[in-house]
């Protein structure tokens, strides 16, 4: 058995319970895993960010997003999008 055959696969509704949950996006609504619409929120958080305090929890959304980004593209069965 390969490692593909193995590996649990996620769906893009985990992705969104994920999301739903990770601390660093709470400031963003979350109703689905729609990556392309929170990494537009995301940065125009960060243009928008004035003070050192917001511009922390933008990079934790960011960091956030970018990990949200790797359980995608690793776990999650492309055939259920």
């Amino acid at each position: 058995m390969n490692d593909r055959e193995t590996r649990r696969v996620l769906t893009l509704e985990d992705l969104t319970y994920i999301a739903e949950r990770a601390r660093a996006l709470e400031s963003y609504a979350v109703a689905s895993w729609d990556r392309e619409r929170l990494w537009a929120a995301v940065l125009d958080a960060q243009m928008e960010a004035r003070t050192r305090v917001e511009r922390e929890a933008v990079a934790e959304a960011r960091g956030a997003l970018q990990i949200l980004d790797a359980i995608e593209r690793h776990f999650v069965r492309k055939g259920a999008r």
